[in-house]
């Protein structure tokens, strides 16, 4: 049976003085708590709409945190400009008629509860320099169970967001090693150019040099999805399963084989080294460079297609220089700004 309108106001008037006796700071909090107690007093039917609203309040499962910052603002700064505390006091207002009105309308289960779980509890963008590594540890831990341990190598650059319900990483490039703390209510996923990771929990590396991206797994499971490119004549999206020991690599929005590789070796960059195992040169140059105030180039693209394999230290880009010309029919050639341009030979 359809509520009727006056019942439905009185609904909303209860529902405005619980969300400020709620969220509100200080004084204010009391003082609508206080005229919803009177209020309530007055009638049965006051009585029944205030139960009807502290339902419709609590079914959003702790929406006030979420809303506090809006309220929250030292009563010192309030006061010493009054015209701007009242236009904040106006906006407090409206935003309180606002989630009144929205709750009172018997969107419970919509737009409101959409609302909240989509309010980010954390935010934050990382980046490296030339050389530079990065330990992240997030706040994302379940159970007392410490939180998930980003290993960030030089000259890369992601932005973290957790939400109640998922755990988001936005890769711009670079190189990270995830190990994700485990929790089945918040899927970790990584997106990159093309492609999105998604794991509950596990240890796996990311790599995105602005060739292909590569995925390989130490420990796990991860589930890649394959967007394809712009343009693509097949625009449905490829879905890969990996697990422990496993590689993949995605090249212009398609993915190769997977293969099984040495996938710890893809973050030896943390103990000082990288290693290349019949890699093109010139995504390997792309790795070495991270670590070089002035980098290495090659002189055409069949240099970039030449195989690399290998073991060499970040630190020692000039040793690698030397020693490519004695694995590869390259020349290395200094140039004045302190880079090195490679030859054929």
């Amino acid at each position: 049976m359809a509520m009727g309108a006056p019942r439905e106001r009185l609904i909303e008037r209860a529902l405005a003085l619980i969300v400020e006796g709620e969220v509100a700071p200080g004084d204010a909090a009391q003082r609508a708590r206080m005229a919803l107690n009177q209020w309530r007093g007055k009638s049965p039917e006051h009585a029944a709409a205030v139960l009807e609203a502290r339902h419709r309040w609590d079914a959003l499962g702790g929406m006030a945190d979420g809303l506090r910052a809006h309220f929250d603002e030292p009563e010192a700064r309030m006061a010493a400009n009054a015209a701007a505390a009242s236009g904040r006091v106006v906006h407090r207002r409206k935003l309180l008629l606002s989630i009144a009105g929205l709750l009172g309308s018997g969107i419970v289960a919509g737009r409101g509860v959409q609302w909240y779980w989509q309010q980010p509890v954390f935010q934050a963008a990382y980046s490296t320099r030339t050389a530079q590594m990065l330990k992240v540890t997030l706040a994302d831990g379940a159970d007392h169970v410490s939180g998930s341990r980003l290993d960030i190598a030089p000259q890369s650059a992601i932005d973290v967001t957790l939400y109640r319900q998922r755990r988001i990483v936005d890769m711009a490039r670079g190189e990270v090693r995830f190990e994700v703390s485990h929790d089945a209510r918040r899927p970790f996923q990584v997106h990159t150019r093309s492609a999105v990771i998604e794991v509950v929990g596990t240890v796996f590396t990311v790599r995105d040099r602005g060739g292909p991206i590569t995925v390989g797994v130490e420990q796990g499971h991860v589930r890649v999805q394959v967007r394809p490119r712009q343009g693509a004549g097949t625009p449905q999206v490829e879905v890969i399963d990996l697990h422990r020991g496993e590689l993949v690599e995605v090249r212009d929005g398609q993915a190769e084989a997977v293969r099984q590789a040495d996938t710890q070796a893809l973050s030896a960059w943390r103990d000082g080294w990288l290693v290349f195992d019949n890699t093109p040169l010139g995504d390997a140059l792309a790795a070495v460079n991270s670590y070089r105030a002035r980098p290495i180039v090659s002189a055409n693209g069949r240099i970039d297609a030449l195989r690399l394999s290998g073991r060499f230290r970040t630190d020692d880009s000039v040793g690698l220089v030397a020693v490519l010309p004695t694995i590869l029919p390259v020349t290395a050639v200094p140039r004045p700004d302190g880079s090195v341009e490679l030859q054929a030979r």
